[in-house]
């Protein structure tokens, strides 16, 4: 009972809805291009929560959390330049 309760929340399939649009994104990602240039990509989700975790829950956006976004970006910038 708990667990078809569990299974039919709308949350839950929102959650599996998007894991399967991101496993299905990744697979095309990595049939259109190389696996050096799109991997550090994935670095981005870091990026994102970041952003939206600020614009959507009121978190702080404090000088190291700003520092630290750019340093991913730089990163990610570095590891896919060619």
């Amino acid at each position: 009972m708990f667990y078809r309760d569990l299974l039919l929340d709308p949350f839950v399939l929102s959650g599996f809805l998007a894991a399967f649009i991101a496993a299905l994104s990744w697979m095309i990602a990595l049939t259109k291009f190389p696996l050096s240039h799109i991997y550090p990509m994935t670095s981005l989700s870091f990026v994102l929560i970041g952003i939206l975790s600020w614009q959507l829950f009121g978190e702080p956006m404090i000088t190291n959390k700003i520092v630290g976004l750019l340093l991913i970006v730089c990163g990610i910038i570095v590891a896919s330049y060619k």
